[in-house]
């Protein structure tokens, strides 16, 4: 009955898995027609395949009882969960640190020349922040080349905050919401480790101890 339920559990969240995977590779063509990008839709098709091997290794495990296969799954899995528990201690001890550091870095990153230089880039830059609704670093439309062609930063009469400003106050707000979403992460990442132990367990089990009618046969 266990296993049973481990069988289950671990197949629908790793068809879950490559499901994701999946869209996120259509994701990324999405993303290519739109803005041309390649080093964007590089970073989304390896996070797509990454997430569809994880999925397709726990899905093969858990379908064959393969050991061989849900062991490597348990390290992978085990460890961003590891990764995920460290972030969340981390926001949960230092938040004004991770959020000033992480809208500091982003700075650094859409101030950056060479991505100025950059028309693709910019304008994937530009569309984030006309959604986030800020106009600047530091100075009111700094740098120039991101917030020129944005109508409400040309509108002197729009007083919008700064991005920096901006992006710190949206993280704040956010912060419950990403602390559950990292809890929440954190919790199928340990069940399905659990899961995957106990189906391995078991495989190892029928291989040392076979049934009384297979050693009689």
């Amino acid at each position: 009955m266990a296993s049973g339920c481990s069988k289950t559990f671990l197949s629908l969240l790793n068809s879950l898995l490559i499901i994701f995977g999946i869209a996120l590779i259509v994701l990324s063509f999405y993303i290519y027609n739109k803005y041309e990008s390649i080093q964007v839709i590089i970073g989304v098709i390896i996070l797509a395949f990454f997430v569809t091997f994880i999925g397709l290794l726990g899905l093969i495990g858990t379908l064959q009882q393969s050991k061989c296969a849900l062991s490597i799954y348990i390290i992978v899995v085990g460890l961003i969960t590891l990764i995920l528990l460290t972030s969340l201690i981390l926001l949960c001890i230092k938040k004004n640190w991770v959020i000033t550091n992480a809208v500091n870095n982003y700075e650094q990153y859409a101030t950056n020349p060479k991505l100025l230089n950059d028309e693709k880039t910019v304008k994937i830059a530009r569309d984030f922040f006309v959604k986030t609704q800020c106009c600047g670093f530091k100075e009111r439309n700094e740098p120039k080349k991101i917030f020129q062609e944005i109508d409400f930063c040309k509108d002197q009469n729009q007083t919008k905050l700064l991005c920096d400003i901006k992006m710190k106050d949206d993280l704040h707000q956010n912060f419950v919401a990403i602390i559950v979403i990292n809890a929440i992460l954190i919790g199928l990442g340990a069940l399905a480790c659990i899961m995957a132990l106990h189906l391995t367990c078991t495989a190892n089990n029928m291989t040392r101890y076979p049934t009384f009618q297979s050693r009689y046969r």
